[in-house]
């Protein structure tokens, strides 16, 4: 809630402000994706394929996260 505005309006029969997503739907997008490690010019690097949706969805709660602390 801290860190989007309301996605809806209120209504008659107080429909909730905000729609949130279920804990598992969180997890299975940010931890649960499969990965390698590497090591690149001595830095280890978390290696996903990963589309352009689960990447924009993890850096846009990334970023999120980041201005609501």
């Amino acid at each position: 809630m801290m860190t989007s505005a309301p996605t809806r309006g209120t209504t008659a029969k107080r429909t909730p402000l905000w729609a949130i997503e279920e804990l598992h739907t969180s997890r299975a997008v940010l931890i649960q994706q499969a990965g390698r490690l590497t090591r690149s010019h001595g830095t280890f690097t978390l290696t996903i394929s990963a589309t352009h949706w689960i990447k924009n969805r993890r850096l846009g709660l990334l970023n999120a996260l980041h201005t609501a602390v």
